[in-house]
């Protein structure tokens, strides 16, 4: 019985930590993919090809794309010439984190910067 007063707790809290492991392991591949995908694509249209991946690897992985937030360059559209960086930050909200504990929601945030390729010729 002593047993089961340690390991359940601790099983509880276990499960209620996975969703934000999950959702910041997404928010990371999602800012790093966006970015790429930006700097691959250095035109208006990119920054709407890289809203439209995020979105698009949100509901691959189950998550509520209105649950994203989608920041490219703190808060400005990227200036797309070459050399210059681009940053993507994803934010994302993970609903009630847990069903045992009332802790509430939660956010994580991760930023990935790459550098439009000075030397690379275009079409």
């Amino acid at each position: 019985m002593g047993l089961m007063l340690i390991v359940v707790p601790v099983a509880i809290m276990a499960l209620s930590v996975a969703p934000v492991f999950e959702h910041h392991n997404f928010a990371r591949r999602a800012a790093a993919e966006a970015a790429r995908t930006l700097v691959l694509n250095p035109t208006e249209s990119g920054h709407l090809d890289a809203r439209n991946l995020v979105t698009t690897l949100a509901v691959g992985h189950h998550i509520d794309p209105g649950l994203i937030d989608l920041r490219f360059c703190g808060g400005d559209l990227c200036g797309l010439e070459r050399g210059s960086m681009v940053s993507v930050e994803v934010v994302v909200r993970v609903p009630e984190v847990s069903a045992f504990l009332p802790i509430g929601d939660m956010t994580v945030t991760a930023i990935h910067a790459e550098q439009i390729d000075p030397y690379r010729s275009r079409p």
